[in-house]
Order: C-alpha cells, then sequence, then structure tokens
C-alpha cells in the first residue's frame, strides 16, 4: 500500500514520469527537472533516437545532392549527423516526454520548439562547422554551401518535430520509460501515420474553427503567424532576405488553399451531421 502513493507527489519524484496527475503545470515540470536532471538519462529516448538518425541521414542526402555537393561531402555530413544525433537525441526527446503533461499546452508548445532546437542546433552547426574547416582532410567538406542550405532547413524541420513529437507523446506514442504507458515500437510506428495526419491537419482546422465562428481576426493572425514564424526561421539562420520572404509566401502558399479546404470541410460535415440528427 506505501508503494502506491510513493512519487503521487510531484516533490517526492525523482521522475516526472513517477507522478500520477494527469496535468502537471510548465514551471513544475522546469523545477522537477532542474532537481533531478539525472532522469533525461535514465529515460533517454532511444525511439527518438532512432527515427531522428533515419529522418536527417535522409534528409542530409536529399539537401546536400540537391546543392550539387559531392559523394564524399554527402556521406561526410550524413555521417556527421547520424554521430551527434545518436548523443543529443536521447537527452532532447527525454526533455520532450518531460512536457507532455504540461499545462497550459500552448506555453510547453512554445517551450519545447523553441528551447529543444536550440540546443540541438547549436551542435549541428559546431559538429558541421568543425567538420567542414578542421577536419576536411579526414571528412570531405561541402564545396557548394550544402552546410548552409541544409542547416536553415534543418532548424525549421526541427521546430516542426520537436511539436509533433510532443504530439505524439501526448496521445502515448514514442514514449519510454513511462510504464504501462509505454508501447512497443512497432505498435508506435503503426500509430504514427494517422497521428502525421492529425498533427498536419490541426492549424488548418484551427483556423476553419476561428472562421465558421466568426472570429476572423483570430483566422488572419493564424495564418500571418505561420507564414511570418517559417519565413523568420529561414531567413535568420541562412542569413538571406530572399530565404524569409520567400519561405514566408511559400507556407502562405501552402497553409491557405488547406485552410479554405478545410472550411468547406467542415461545413459539410457539420451540414450532415446537423441533417442526421433532424431524422
Amino acid at each position: 500500500m506505501v508503494s502506491d502513493e510513493i512519487h503521487h507527489s510531484l516533490a517526492d519524484a525523482d521522475d516526472i514520469e513517477e507522478v500520477w496527475d494527469p496535468e502537471i503545470s510548465v514551471a513544475d515540470v522546469f523545477r522537477n527537472l532542474l532537481h533531478h536532471p539525472v532522469q533525461l538519462v535514465t529515460r533517454w529516448n532511444w525511439k527518438a533516437v532512432l527515427l531522428a538518425m533515419i529522418v536527417r541521414a535522409f534528409f542530409y542526402l536529399i539537401v546536400y545532392v540537391i546543392s550539387g555537393e559531392s559523394w564524399n561531402a554527402i556521406f561526410a555530413a550524413v555521417a556527421v549527423e547520424m554521430f551527434f544525433r545518436f548523443i543529443t537525441t536521447g537527452l532532447a526527446g527525454a526533455a520532450v516526454q518531460s512536457f507532455r503533461k504540461a499545462k497550459p499546452v500552448w506555453l510547453a508548445n512554445v517551450i519545447v520548439s523553441i528551447l529543444l532546437p536550440a540546443f540541438s542546433h547549436t551542435v549541428e552547426f559546431i559538429a558541421h562547422y568543425v567538420q567542414d574547416n578542421y577536419f576536411a582532410d579526414v571528412l570531405a567538406a561541402s564545396q557548394n554551401n550544402g552546410r548552409q542550405r541544409t542547416f536553415a532547413i534543418s532548424v525549421l524541420f526541427s521546430v516542426v518535430s520537436v511539436l509533433f513529437n510532443l504530439y505524439a507523446m501526448r496521445n502515448g506514442v514514442l514514449l519510454v520509460g513511462a510504464g504501462e504507458e509505454t508501447q512497443s515500437l512497432g505498435k508506435d510506428l503503426r500509430q504514427i501515420p494517422w497521428l502525421l495526419c492529425e498533427f498536419t491537419a490541426s492549424l488548418p482546422v484551427l483556423i476553419a474553427k476561428f472562421y465558421d465562428s466568426g472570429r476572423y481576426l483570430n483566422a488572419v493572425g493564424a495564418v500571418f503567424a505561420f507564414g511570418f514564424t517559417v519565413g523568420t526561421i529561414l531567413g535568420t539562420f541562412r542569413g538571406k532576405w530572399q530565404w524569409a520572404y520567400r519561405g514566408a509566401l511559400g507556407a502562405w502558399a501552402i497553409l491557405i488553399p488547406i485552410s479554405i479546404l478545410a472550411i468547406f470541410v467542415r461545413r459539410y460535415v457539420n451540414g450532415r451531421r446537423a441533417e442526421q440528427a433532424e431524422g
């Protein structure tokens, strides 16, 4: 009976996954991680590591090929990327998982989308910069600005991926060390495609809800914020104005049509439900 009461309180837990509360404040998550940082090692998220190494290696391969880099430079960049992702992503994944019950949700999203990419991309920039400038004799360096192009896109990709990881973890996927909630990797992989669809549709659906409820400024604000964020990230980390405005325009060109489609789909579904209710 005593064991059932241990760690019921956040103050008692040396691992936030041992806290039973369905909701935990963002401030309490920070306090718990600060007082018990070892949990990030013991809860090292090998699932996030495995997926990150596969996706990131493919990501670097594609961008370097498009940039016209040599195969030696491509293999060197992929090797460096996989090496440092193996070291850092497990800790980052454990940190993201720590915020899966954090409230308010929007604040947790903002925190993980800023702090985690900032940490991982500081390491990424240093690793690839050192490779290109100090170990080019051993690991071929980028010759066609492949590293600079990849880094800017990689930051944007990380912001999106860390938010998806948090979304998946809130839905019980990609968890490690979470007791009975932890699933096998196979079951996680079977759920990821549907979660990706839900995650991708979440912003257009939110915009459609704003529009249908007459909150037009909220809808416009959400559209603007998305494009502005994409443009700011790409422009800042590429260091070129063209990347900023092209990134923003590209983001709006994708989001606006999808949001319009979401409005029509939402109205159709609501109409069908109303007909069924009347019938």
